[in-house]
């Protein structure tokens, strides 16, 4: 198994990029914030890979620029259903991070933003991968405060503030990553989580 490759950019085309390594060119599809990053050509890059191979296709590289996103690639890939051509779909419109809290928060039309994903395989992905997802993880490795696990807020108080944020336009996502950023969630009322929430979506 490839786990990285150390190599310069060739070429960027479509979905793929063809990185060079000791004069041997990789084939590598990528989602597509990720090719945004990789530089251009001559750049030296890292990419976190991971090999498939199916009847089908043949053997096809799959490439990331973190390894949070390769990992999350391969979680993804546990769920019925779900292939490399639609994990890499979901990560194309989603960061990890954001992905995560759009499962936890049950967000299924963040998720069917991806190319080819219906609510049947947004709801697979929430279903399968809700009680996977560590949030404190998550928070470790994005460098963005949060200050409370939603999950040990109240169930009916958490469900309250999801509709009330829904209801205003945000995305689960969006109201799972502000009720995380809430100092003492688990403290707090419906009426004050949701005034809390809504002034770190402000920002």
């Amino acid at each position: 198994m490839i786990a990285y490759i150390d190599g310069t950019v060739e070429q960027i085309t479509g979905s793929t990029l063809i990185l060079d390594h000791d004069g041997m060119g990789y084939e590598i599809h990528m989602p597509v914030g990720d090719l945004t990053q990789v530089g251009g050509r001559g750049d030296s890059v890292r990419i976190y890979t991971n090999l498939q191979f199916s009847e089908n296709t043949g053997v096809l590289l799959y490439g990331f620029m973190t390894m949070e996103e390769k990992e999350m690639y391969l979680l993804l890939t546990t769920v019925s259903g779900v292939g490399p051509k639609a994990a890499l779909a979901i990560l194309s419109v989603l960061t990890p991070r954001n992905l995560k809290f759009a499962i936890v928060g049950e967000d299924e039309k963040s998720i069917t933003l991806a190319n080819g994903v219906g609510p049947k395989m947004a709801r697979r992905v929430i279903l399968e991968l809700k009680d996977k997802i560590d949030l404190e993880a998550t928070d470790e490795v994005s460098n963005v405060a949060m200050s409370s696990d939603p999950m040990q807020v109240d169930a009916s108080v958490r469900e309250d503030v999801l509709l009330g944020l829904t209801a205003m336009g945000f995305s689960g996502a969006e109201a799972m990553s502000a009720i995380a950023a809430v100092a003492d969630a688990s403290e707090l009322d419906s009426g004050d989580l949701l005034k809390a929430a809504l002034k770190k979506l402000a920002k």
